[in-house]
């Protein structure tokens, strides 16, 4: 009968450590999700600033509204084989740093 107990308090252990380390994993994701999603708006607020600043300017030039909007439709993003550089954008940074630190 004592075998049996042993057995019975080692199985609700395992699962106990088991259920503990999923939620950790998934509390993880969860923040990793959060600090991403706030990497992606921070990069769209500054995509948005830029580019209302140089229709601005070219407008302030001469340029007609249309012919500004169209040259600067496709600011900020991919260009060929270049990516815009976000890696020093707080939110960004933040969101790799926890990234990394999972990896370490």
């Amino acid at each position: 009968m004592k075998k049996h107990w042993m057995k019975v308090v080692t199985l609700l252990l395992s699962c106990s450590i088991s259920i503990g380390l999923s939620a950790a994993l998934e509390d993880r994701e969860a923040r990793q999700q959060t600090l991403d999603q706030a990497c992606l708006s921070a990069q769209q607020t500054l995509i948005d600033a830029g580019k209302a600043q140089r229709i601005k300017a070219c407008e302030d030039e001469g340029g007609s509204q249309a012919k500004c909007q169209q040259t600067f439709a496709r600011f900020g993003q991919r260009e060929g084989n270049k990516r815009p550089d976000f890696s020093q954008v707080p939110a960004c940074s933040q969101a790799e740093q926890y990234r990394q630190g999972y990896r370490q």
